[in-house]
């Protein structure tokens, strides 16, 4: 079994990003799981056959490995492979605050051009 690997420590949200040269199975995995990988005992993981790129979400904080595969002994790859870890992005949500005025109605809000409603169903489908 030839193969690449990385170890990271990540936070649940993280998202590991793997860009690969050539066609290969990448396997993302924990610490006891990459130990059976490497023992080539039954193991669990993420991902599998990528093309390019694979992107992760980190389901939980802890270690993680990233696998890379290079082929088997009697059919190896020369594959090359870069592995990346980014902080989830928070957006705050923003709070509309609608001020209330008691001097207008929905009768004074301006009428729309159209007669009916469902000619802009129509229009919309085209």
């Amino acid at each position: 079994m030839r193969f690449l690997h990385g170890k990271l420590n990540a936070h649940s949200g993280d998202k590991i990003t793997v860009d690969i040269t050539k066609p290969t199975r990448v396997l993302i995995m924990r610490e006891k799981e990459f130990n059976r990988y490497k023992n080539n005992i039954t193991f669990t993981y993420y991902g599998g056959q990528k093309e390019s790129q694979y992107e992760f979400t980190v389901p939980a904080s802890g270690t993680w490995y990233v696998v890379i595969e290079k082929g088997t002994y009697t059919n190896p790859i020369d594959v090359s492979a870069s592995i990346k870890k980014e902080k989830p992005v928070f957006v705050p949500a923003i709070k509309a605050h609608v001020a209330e005025d008691s001097s207008s109605t929905e009768e004074e809000m301006p009428e729309e051009n159209n007669s009916s409603g469902e000619e802009d169903a129509e229009e919309e489908d085209k």
